[in-house]
């Protein structure tokens, strides 16, 4: 199936998706920054849903015409795998030939020892994709393994945020753009 692409639509379908599919409300969950929460958004719900993953990976690709200087999209496993892979599959067809990088959450115990898959060098400029934003903690950790091999964050991109205070200090240091807000997907 072909479909066409347009921004707008699109956005509004992943609201859509992610207000069906991610967002619970009245719960009592630890998040994996450690803070308790009362409302969840399971990223993974709609990242690994075929319409779902297909408009997240065309919008970031949208957002990441803007940073022309990138050249390669990853984050830290297991919430960014699936967005760095369809990104960059789908780059390929828009011309923007964007390569994937993985960051383990430890390094290899095998092997090369390596906690990046993906080729990175130095002076290289990437995008880290994330999931979901809560402090930036996950985003963090694979901004500093990208900058252990010399290359160059530019902006962090990911579906939501849950546009929580504790991330104000990650935002002054860092460039974040999201997709979606938690203000957008609770308005349905």
């Amino acid at each position: 199936m072909t479909t066409s692409f347009d921004p707008v639509r699109a956005k509004a379908r992943l609201l859509q998706l992610v207000r069906e599919r991610a967002y619970k409300d009245g719960l009592d969950i630890v998040l994996a920054s450690g803070k308790r929460s009362t409302f969840y958004i399971n990223g993974k719900k709609v990242s690994l849903h075929p319409e779902g993953l297909w408009l997240i990976a065309k919008l970031l690709l949208e957002k990441l015409r803007q940073y022309p200087e990138v050249t390669a999209v990853g984050g830290l496993t297991i919430g960014a795998d699936p967005l760095a892979s369809a990104v960059a599959a789908l780059s390929f067809e828009t011309g923007q030939n964007l390569s994937a990088f993985l960051v383990r959450k430890e390094a290899k115990g095998h092997g090369t020892g390596s906690k990046i898959e993906g080729d990175l060098t130095a002076g290289q400029k990437v995008a880290i994709l994330e999931d979901t934003v809560t402090t930036g903690g996950s985003a963090k950790k694979a901004i500093d393994a990208v900058r252990e091999v010399g290359a160059e964050p530019v902006v962090v991109m990911a579906i939501a945020d849950r546009e929580d205070p504790d991330a104000d200090a990650f935002r002054k240091e860092h460039r974040v753009e999201c997709l979606l807000t938690l203000s957008e997907i609770r308005q349905g």
